[in-house]
């Protein structure tokens, strides 16, 4: 039995459809304020209830997908069972999002409950190549090498994992705002461009645990790239989430924009 912890987005949709599709039995465990179909509304400081729920399921999987916003531990209200960890919680709220994830993936394993990679049961969602008709310049490629090193550099940080870079310019680097809200930015910074240059490359951090927390990219954030006036994406082979790909790609080739990866 197979447990998904589902944050927002788009991503969670497309593991239960596959799920489905191969005959897998799994609880949905809703971790967002919004209403989710035939789910477990649980809060994150729940403790107690989340592990009472998972063993009278007999959960063995567990898949975290979706997206998450951290948290305000002052906001939280704790069971005892979360009060038990609250040293532990507090070390990894100061340390980032991967320990926090980490921190879960302990508890969870000391409980005989395995956390398995959020696209185990989706691998079709990876990219592996680039899949629209129009394949990145010379410039994109130089620009997509130095958005890799700005991004494995800024990985100690535990912070971003997007970036744009136009003709060897930085433009913006996502912060906690996520990518979706960077490009944004970047709309606003290129209203005046009067043509289309520049890429936004979206890798995981470099010591970033691809079991359970890979880069996601959909139709919404192709959408904001050809708004930004960009030539296209490169995400990691094999280690983003790409959904909402046949739109993506059909609305892609209609505007000469790339999908790529490195």
């Amino acid at each position: 039995m197979i447990a998904i912890f589902a944050g927002t987005g788009d991503y969670p949709k497309e593991i239960i459809y596959s799920l489905k599709k191969n005959n897998k039995k799994f609880i949905v465990l809703n971790i967002t304020e919004k209403k989710i179909k035939d789910s477990f509304k649980i809060n994150l400081g729940e403790f107690g209830k989340i592990l009472k729920l998972l063993k009278d399921y007999e959960i063995r999987e567990v898949i975290f997908a979706g997206y998450v916003k951290r948290p305000n531990l002052r906001n939280m209200k704790f069971d005892m069972k979360a009060i038990s960890y609250m040293p532990h919680l507090i070390k990894a709220f100061k340390s980032g999002d991967g320990n926090i994830l980490n921190l879960a993936k302990k508890i969870l394993n000391q409980n005989k409950i395995k956390v398995v990679e959020s696209h185990k049961y989706s691998k079709n969602l990876l990219l592996k190549k680039t899949v629209t008709q129009k394949k990145p310049n010379k410039i994109d490629l130089q620009d997509a090498k130095k958005g890799k090193k700005i991004l494995d550099n800024l990985s100690k940080f535990d912070n971003a994992q997007g970036v744009v870079i136009d003709e060897g310019y930085i433009v913006a680097i996502e912060a906690a705002e996520g990518t979706d809200s960077m490009l944004k930015r970047v709309i606003n910074l290129n209203k005046n461009k009067n043509k289309k240059s520049g890429v936004l490359i979206k890798f995981p951090k470099k010591n970033q645990n691809l079991k359970y927390d890979l880069p996601t990219i959909g139709l919404k954030t192709v959408k904001l790239c050809m708004q930004s006036k960009l030539n296209g994406i490169f995400l990691k082979k094999n280690q983003n989430i790409f959904l909402n790909q046949k739109k993506s790609i059909i609305l892609s080739n209609k505007n000469n924009f790339f999908i790529s990866t490195m």
